[in-house]
């Protein structure tokens, strides 16, 4: 990139560089305010803070064990069953489960797995009693695993299906069965991924809001965020939600500092290729066909039965009610307005940062890393702990709920940054090595390298990222819980909202008209931006 190039950009990076950094510094100082306030002694003696910093460990380190117990099963059971009927259908479902907001996979959990649920009336029909199990810890592992292992499962069966076919022909001929498979074959394959993994399931885990929050059930089931949250809307206790906002980052940083220390960020959004044709020689003996074929089966169960319950609670006497509800529509509006504005505002970030990386890559490495670390900040600093940063900094100032959309836009924008540049970034690398000196040759600079060069190349990512972070963005609960008002909703919120008031029908409804959104969203951006498929 020329000289007259890079003041032309300057200013564009410049913009995306504010962006991100202006929240930050704002959340720092604002915390940074109230440490010399905070009564820390009682902090940190505090037995019910040190509880809940127990439990959220907890509650992480068992659903990452599940999760990715369950995935190591599935995957393996996806890679040998390539002719299973409900293959497509599966991977379908671990495809909708990754862009499904929160609140709508807690919702079906709740109707599956609830004291009147339909697992407790089959229970009922054979003559059981109906149990009250799915809020506490119990409730919180199944919603972890329902996002968790499909995001595991396609990433080790990526790994999987890897192995080329000389491989699965020597071990053919060598007689090897299914134990020798997985000891000398599968295992290796897969090692070198799963710490990467177990730390970013870990991450999710630890980080989750709206789980733990709705399903929670109580002060003995309680993570750090929710006691942010609990700490400034219930008891507006201030200091003590910057000490707790503290110990996040601690905690965060930890994490994201052992997922480096485990190996480079892998790969979220890996496409599954089916061979053509499988050579494995453990397909035909009769006992791993069945339990292949009820493995996933159950995967299936997993992950379709809580949307499909969804969708039929949707469907009630209330549905016209609540769709001639002007409330509806405004939050429909805003979580529209929320989601396109995310979206956009992240791939400005993500933007500038790449072509600042690539500027700098030649030219001093230490910048391009540290541009590099800075879209990975929003690690650190979880969304929620960035929302009360800023709740904190602008409460004195402005009216907060006056502009809280505004805030909620760029905090969603600021979460899929990560996501962002994870799947921008092997594009913009690429144009970078195979066109980069072409272009300077040529002197294609400008709106047309970036008409004739990078836009053919940058579409489909582009589109995917854009329709992965709007969908997040729609379905987000944490942020707009902290900063949502009587007049301003989103449907989350208002979903939410109608769970706590016992409205049933009326949230069925919502929960329809949001996963039609989420998923309606998700399509038309991936179809709209990315063109038609090759």
């Amino acid at each position: 990139m020329d000289s007259g190039l890079s003041k032309r950009w300057l200013w564009f990076s410049s913009i995306s560089f504010s962006l991100v950094l202006m929240p930050l510094l704002l959340a720092i100082v604002s915390f940074a305010s109230y440490i010399w306030q905070a009564q820390w002694l009682s902090y940190i003696f505090d037995t019910y803070t040190w509880r809940v910093v127990w439990f959220s460990w907890w509650q992480a380190s068992l659903s990452t064990l599940i999760s990715l117990s369950a995935a190591v099963l599935v995957a393996r059971a996806l890679a040998r069953r390539q002719s299973f009927l409900g293959r497509w259908l599966l991977l379908r479902c671990f495809s909708v489960a990754l862009v499904v907001p929160t609140i709508i996979a807690v919702f079906g959990i709740i109707l599956l797995h609830g004291k009147y649920g339909y697992v407790n009336q089959l229970w009922s029909w054979f003559g059981g009693q109906p149990q009250s199990y799915v809020y506490g810890i119990t409730g919180i592992l199944l919603a972890h695993v329902f996002f968790n292992l499909p995001l595991a499962t396609r990433i080790l069966l990526q790994r999987l299906e890897a192995i080329n076919g000389e491989t699965w022909r020597l071990s053919s001929q060598l007689g090897m069965n299914s134990k020798d498979l997985w000891r000398h074959i599968e295992w290796p394959h897969i090692k070198g991924v799963l710490p990467q993994l177990a730390a970013l399931v870990f991450a999710l885990c630890f980080t989750s809001f709206a789980i733990v929050m709705t399903l929670g059930g109580g002060p003995k089931a309680t993570t750090i965020e929710v006691a942010i949250f609990q700490a400034i809307r219930f008891d507006f206790d201030i200091a003590k939600a910057v000490y707790l906002s503290l110990l996040q980052m601690v905690f965060c940083g930890v994490i994201l500092w052992a997922g480096l220390r485990l190996g480079r960020p892998i790969d979220i959004f890996v496409s599954i290729q089916t061979s053509t044709k499988n050579l494995r020689p453990d397909l035909k003996p009769f006992w791993g066909i069945v339990s292949d074929t009820l493995v996933l089966v159950l995967a299936t169960l997993l992950v379709l039965v809580p949307l499909l319950a969804v969708v039929i609670a949707g469907i009630n006497t209330s549905w016209f009610d609540v769709l001639f509800d002007l409330r509806l529509w405004n939050a429909f509006n805003n979580t529209l307005w929320v989601a396109l504005g995310s979206a956009s505002v992240s791939l400005l970030m993500a933007s500038g940062l790449l072509l600042a990386q690539r500027h700098w890559r030649d030219r001093n490495a230490s910048a391009a890393l540290a541009v590099e670390w800075m879209g990975s900040v929003i690690l650190v600093v979880p969304p929620l702990v960035l929302a009360t940063g800023l709740f904190i900094g602008l409460n004195r100032h402005v009216n907060i709920f006056a502009i809280n959309l505004y805030i909620v836009v760029l905090v969603n924008a600021l979460m899929g940054l990560p996501y962002m540049l994870r799947v921008l970034s092997v594009a913009y690398l690429k144009i970078d090595k195979d066109y980069g000196r072409l272009c300077s040759s040529l002197g294609v600079q400008g709106w047309h390298r970036l008409q004739q060069v990078e836009w053919p190349i940058l579409r489909k990512p582009i589109s995917l990222a854009l329709a992965l972070v709007a969908a997040m963005s729609a379905g987000d609960l944490g942020v707009v819980a902290l900063f949502g008002s009587p007049d301003i909703q989103t449907l989350p919120l208002l979903m939410y909202q109608r769970l706590g008031s016992y409205q049933s029908d009326a949230a069925g409804v919502t929960a329809v008209v949001l996963l039609g959104l989420c998923l309606t969203i998700f399509v038309v951006l991936e179809r709209l931006v990315g063109g038609k498929g090759d």
